[in-house]
């Protein structure tokens, strides 16, 4: 029996920004796209602790990675995430 797809997706390197935006967009979060620029803080774009739980989580289940709870401060906006996925799946 051939288990369906998820509604995600796995991540790939190079991890985009674009991509990053994707997988808000298919979380339930208080992040407003339009205000999230690539090097804006997610807080800025309306995340809250919650919002900002479900992202890292979301990103650690498609790369199959654990992000230590002492890096979190640097992937606190589309860029640092994507720079921090990138040279950790490489």
């Amino acid at each position: 029996m051939t288990q369906e797809p998820g509604p995600f997706f796995r991540i790939a390197v190079p991890v985009s920004t674009a991509l990053l935006r994707q997988i808000i967009a298919q979380l339930d979060t208080r992040i407003n796209l339009k205000k999230l620029k690539d090097n804006t803080r997610l807080r800025d774009a309306g995340a809250d602790s919650l919002d900002l739980f479900n992202f890292i989580l979301a990103i650690e289940e498609r790369c199959g990675i654990v992000i230590p709870s002492e890096d979190v401060g640097q992937v606190n906006t589309l860029d640092g995430m994507a720079r921090y996925l990138n040279e950790k799946l490489s």
